[in-house]
């Protein structure tokens, strides 16, 4: 028998020791990381199924999506004046006037709006359990879908323009008396003509913060090392899209995320694509508003928005932020969805007598801002201040501002009538002209701004940029009226056109595009196939694509009757107006650009014909003395 000497029995003792150390710490490593999964585990059931913040509650009955099944703590946010503001807001406007079933409000597009958000993250979450998606993660994204539109005014969109006509205005009349603008003037006339509504909006969902914070924070919202909820909502409904893409571009969004955006980390920087998608603007906001607004217009167009909500994937390219993308199957009904927002502003949202309607009311307000005062928030003083609409809105007064809706303007005008204040009884009575018995304005000319290739314009010619402003178009089509049928009628014709003033005369310019002004949003989505690769299926020169038609609509608002021939007379000098805005731009281009272009260039057409209608259009040989003027010549 083989006998050991002490020190190796020491050793074996010390190892044996050691063994049963590490066997019980194992265990209790085991036991431990067990308990941590049972408890998260528990936890994520109880959010499910115990706490009524986060269970499915709330289950409004919505005509276009049907029955809607949103957490509990949507009712809380929903039961709110702020929210509950947004019935008395329709959602598009003056369109009601047009197509009288487009009634609908903003109340129900951010319900709507809400249900697409939380049907698309809580399908990722199921579909790809990699992403972690966390229940903090899901009531974001769906609340933030909710508040989205909390800001907009009275009349949604239009109550913008008013607002930054008045900046503009205010500005030109400085100019014209010659006038230097003080630092100070130049930063509020600025506020004028920069204001948004999603200012407003980020101001209401802080407010909603406060008012609804011990809700909020029971149905888990907080602020940690995994992220600040409360940023992270402001940032999804209001993100920086300008850094962010100028960052994407650079190739430096990965290295500089943090320095942007402060409620997630860069590993899920695609949640920030689901409400606002500053990538490229394909967000569950429009998919709501394609639906609905083509539903309550009588347009039988719609976009199916289900498959592309069951289908999407994140992809996490090497290099990049994670995004959301798209199968390859879908991208004709990609390009289909474009297409129709682009066909709901031409034939509904920007049409003819829409921005007649439009303009007309702005008029009306510019009256109503002298005469409605809103108490808002103490001054100064401690006393409420007494604020005009706009200043209400430029100021994000937040008790002035919520006053701000539809009725109070309509019940302004409808008991107006009988008001003893001249300014407030002279909209009444335009309100009633104008808007009830609809004696509208006339169209003097709407001109669809030529692209390359178009009307006998070189295709090296590029894109035609808009005009400076609207007040140059008014002033200068006005000037050629003037010198032609007042200071001297062509030889050989009779001139019965009478005076027009300035005033009388109205421009709007338009915008019918894809979301992205004249870039194709499409070139920025990233597709997958069944073998989960990515790529870019689109390229910016896409024949296919046509992302961007300008227009511009030109209007004479006579204050006693119109006539036929004044109406054909403006109509003449618009034309010409135009015709000398072609010439300009074909001759601005460059004799390089001209030798070598990109695109072939169509053979110009020996008459070039302006794509443009008209209440009254000319007759021939109006025509040919705009596109010959030499004809005509003494």
């Amino acid at each position: 028998m083989k006998r050991t000497c002490p020190a190796e029995q020491d050793e074996d003792s010390q190892m044996r020791k050691r063994l049963h150390e590490l066997e019980a710490n194992f265990e209790a490593c085991v036991e431990a990381t067990i308990a941590e999964r049972l408890q998260k585990h528990v936890l994520q059931k109880t959010d499910h199924t115990s706490n009524p913040l986060v269970r499915e509650t709330f289950t409004p009955n919505d005509p276009v999506h049907g029955l809607i099944h949103l957490p509990g703590i949507c009712k809380h946010v929903v039961d709110t004046r702020i929210f509950q503001r947004m019935r008395h807001i329709k959602q598009l406007a003056m369109c009601s006037r047009a197509f009288p079933g487009a009634t609908h409000d903003r109340f129900f597009h951010s319900v709507g709006t809400a249900h697409l958000a939380y049907e698309l993250i809580t399908g990722l979450k199921r579909r790809q359990p990699e992403l972690s998606v966390s229940g903090r993660d899901v009531l974001c994204v769906t609340l933030a879908a909710l508040c989205h539109d909390l800001g907009h005014p009275a009349y949604s969109h239009m109550f913008e323009t008013f607002v930054h006509a008045l900046g503009r205005k205010r500005r030109r009349l400085a100019q014209d008396a010659g006038q230097k603008l003080s630092p100070e003037e130049e930063v509020e006339i600025s506020k004028y003509e920069r204001w948004n509504h999603e200012q407003a909006s980020v101001m209401f969902i802080r407010l909603l913060f406060e008012e609804l914070a011990l809700p909020l924070k029971e149905a888990g919202l907080t602020a940690d090392a995994e992220g600040d909820d409360w940023e992270c909502i402001i940032e999804l409904v209001d993100p920086p899209k300008k850094r962010l893409k100028d960052l994407l571009e650079r190739g430096k969004l990965k290295e500089c995320w943090q320095d942007v955006i402060k409620g997630r980390s860069v590993q899920k920087a695609w949640l920030y694509e689901i409400v606002s998608n500053w990538r490229n603007g394909l967000d569950v906001d429009k998919f709501d508003y394609f639906r609905r607004d083509a539903y309550m217009l009588g347009i039988q167009r719609q976009f199916d928005h289900g498959r592309y909500l069951k289908n999407v994937k994140v992809i996490d390219m090497q290099g990049e932020v994670s995004t959301i993308s798209p199968p390859e199957k879908e991208k004709d009904r990609l390009r289909e969805m474009l297409e129709l927002r682009k066909s709901l502003h031409n034939s509904a949202y920007q049409c003819k007598t829409v921005k007649k309607l439009e303009s007309h009311m702005i008029d009306i307000l510019r009256q109503l801002d002298k005469h409605i005062v809103l108490k808002g928030a103490p001054g100064p003083d401690g006393c409420p201040q007494n604020l005009s609409m706009s200043e209400a809105a430029v100021q994000l007064d937040p008790i002035a501002y919520c006053k701000i809706l539809d009725v109070l303007i309509e019940s302004t005008l409808i008991l107006g009538t009988d008001s003893d204040n001249e300014i407030l009884r002279q909209a009444a009575l335009d309100y009633d002209r104008y808007i009830v018995k609809r004696s509208l304005m006339r169209l003097v000319a709407d001109w669809d701004l030529p692209r390359p290739g178009e009307f006998g314009i070189d295709s090296s010619a590029g894109p035609m940029p808009q005009p400076e402003s609207e007040e140059a178009v008014v002033k200068a089509v006005h000037a050629n009226y003037v010198s032609k049928w007042l200071r001297g009628a062509p030889v050989g014709r009779a001139c019965q056109a009478r005076a027009v003033d300035i005033v009388e005369l109205r421009c709007s310019f338009v915008s019918c595009h894809y979301g992205m002004g004249a870039e194709d949003p499409i070139t920025r989505v990233l597709f997958h196939n069944s073998k989960n690769e990515a790529k870019h299926l689109f390229r910016p020169t896409d024949s296919d694509a046509r992302p961007l038609r300008q227009k511009i609509f030109f209007f004479w608002n006579p204050l006693e009757t119109s006539d036929e021939t004044t109406l054909q007379r403006l109509t003449e000098a618009f034309h010409s107006w135009a015709s000398q805005q072609v010439d300009l731009h074909c001759k601005s281009v460059s004799p390089t650009v001209a030798t070598e272009p990109a695109i072939a260039p169509t053979k110009p057409s020996r008459k070039r014909q302006l794509k443009m209608r008209a209440s009254c259009p000319m007759d021939d040989d109006d025509l040919l003395s705009v596109l010959r003027p030499e004809t005509f010549a003494a």
